[in-house]
C-alpha cells in the first residue's frame, strides 16, 4: 500500500507523545531525536526518560532539553517497563491521544508516525499499532506480524508478510505487536493500565498485546511503514547477544503464560518454552555466562519471580545439574534416538 500524508496542520492531527528511553546510550538517543524531528507529522512532543544512567548521559541530554525536548530523570533503573510507564503517565497528564514507545536505536523514515496515526484513526477499537520492523544492517524484514491468544495458548510471530496476512484473517482478534516502535492509544492505557513492571524488560510487549486483545481492542501492523532496528537474532547470531537478554526471555515467557493461564493451565506451554531455551543453551557452549543466564531465567520463571537480572545469581546447583544432563541427553539427540 502506498503512503500519502493526510495531515494538513497541527490542529487536525492528534497529539502524540514520543517516548525514548535512555540508559547509558546518549549517542543513540541524540540520533533518535534528530530522526524523529525530521518526520512530517505535525503534532508531537518528545520525552526522554533517563533510566538512572551511570555515564554522562544526563549532562548531554540536558542540551536537548534546552531545545524543546522534555527530559525526565528516574533516580533508579526501573527497567524498560518502568521507564516507559513514566512516559505513559506523562502522556496522560498532557492529554495526548497517543503514545509512541520508540526504541532509541531505531531508524525512522519521515512518514512513519503520520502513517501509524492515520491507521489508528480509522477505527477507535485499534489499541496498538506497529510498523513493520526491518534489520538495521540487512535488507530484510524481521517482523511483519504475529498472533497472541491467551485463551487458545497461541503465540507466534513472522517476518513473512504473506504469513502475517493469513494469521490476521484467521485470528482477527488476536493480533500481536512488538515494542520497537509501538503506538499506544491512551484510551487503552486508561482501560487496562500500563506495562507490567514485573517483566522489567522483554516480553512486556507480548503481554501488553494480549491484555489489549483480551480487553476487546485490535492490535494491527501498518504495512505502509517500516522502521529499521538492530536485531537481536537468537537463532542466527546467538553468541552476539548479551546474557541479560537470555535471562529475561527465558524467565518472562513462562511467567507470561502463568500470569494469564494459571499454574496448571500454563504447564504445557511452559514446557515448550523450556525445551526451546534448552536448544539455545546447547548452542551457547562458548558463552558460559549466557548459558547460566538461561538457567537462572528458567528457574526464576518457574517460581514466578520478576524484577531485574542479577548476574551471578543462578539456578541452584542440583536442579542445574539435572537440567544440563537432560539437555545433553534429550535435546541434542536426533529424532527417534533413545536416552
Amino acid at each position: 500500500m502506498e503512503y500519502t500524508n493526510s495531515w494538513g496542520s497541527q490542529g487536525s492531527a492528534p497529539l502524540v507523545l514520543i517516548v525514548l528511553l535512555n540508559w547509558n546510550s546518549a549517542d543513540e538517543t541524540i540520533a533518535a531525536v534528530a530522526s524523529v524531528r525530521g518526520m512530517d507529522y505535525p503534532n508531537f512532543r518528545i520525552l526522554i526518560v533517563d533510566n538512572a544512567s551511570a555515564d554522562d548521559s544526563v549532562l548531554r541530554l540536558k542540551q536537548l532539553a534546552a531545545d524543546g525536548v522534555e527530559l525526565l530523570e528516574s533516580p533508579i533503573n526501573t527497567g524498560y517497563t518502568g521507564g516507559c510507564n513514566l512516559g505513559m503517565k506523562r502522556a496522560l497528564e498532557m492529554d495526548a491521544k497517543y503514545i509512541w514507545l520508540l526504541n532509541n536505536d531505531a531508524i525512522v523514515p519521515p512518514h512513519t508516525l503520520s502513517s501509524l496515526v492515520a491507521l489508528a484513526e480509522t477505527d477507535s477499537s485499534i489499541g496498538l499499532v506497529t510498523p513493520r520492523i526491518a534489520a538495521l544492517d540487512e535488507d530484510r524484514l524481521t517482523f511483519a506480524g504475529g498472533v497472541i491468544s491467551t485463551k487458545k495458548g497461541l503465540y507466534n510471530e513472522t517476518h513473512d508478510p504473506s504469513e502475517a496476512s493469513e494469521w490476521n484473517t484467521k485470528y482477527p482478534d488476536a493480533g500481536l505487536v512488538i515494542g520497537t516502535a509501538m503506538l499506544v492509544r491512551t484510551d487503552l492505557v486508561q482501560k487496562i493500565g500500563m506495562l507490567d513492571t514485573a517483566f522489567f524488560a522483554y516480553f512486556e510487549d507480548i503481554d501488553y498485546s494480549a491484555r489489549s486483545a483480551n480487553a476487546g481492542f485490535r492490535n494491527v501492523v501498518d504495512s505502509a511503514s517500516t522502521v529499521r532496528h538492530l536485531e537481536k537474532n537468537r537463532n542466527t547470531r546467538p553468541l552476539e547477544i548479551k546474557p541479560h537478554y537470555w535471562y529475561y526471555m527465558a524467565r518472562n515467557e513462562s511467567r507470561f503464560w502463568r500470569k494469564h493461564r494459571g499454574l496448571l493451565g500454563s504447564m504445557r506451554l511452559a514446557w515448550y518454552s523450556f525445551h526451546g531455551f534448552l536448544r539455545h543453551w546447547n548452542r551457547l557452549g562458548a558463552k558460559s555466562e549466557s548459558q547460566d543466564a538461561i538457567l537462572a531465567g528458567l528457574w526464576d520463571g518457574w517460581w514466578d519471580r520478576g524484577g531485574p537480572y542479577h548476574p551471578g545469581v543462578g539456578m541452584p546447583s542440583l536442579p542445574a545439574a539435572i537440567v544440563r544432563s537432560y539437555s545433553r541427553r534429550r535435546v541434542l539427540q536426533p529424532p527417534g534416538a533413545r536416552g
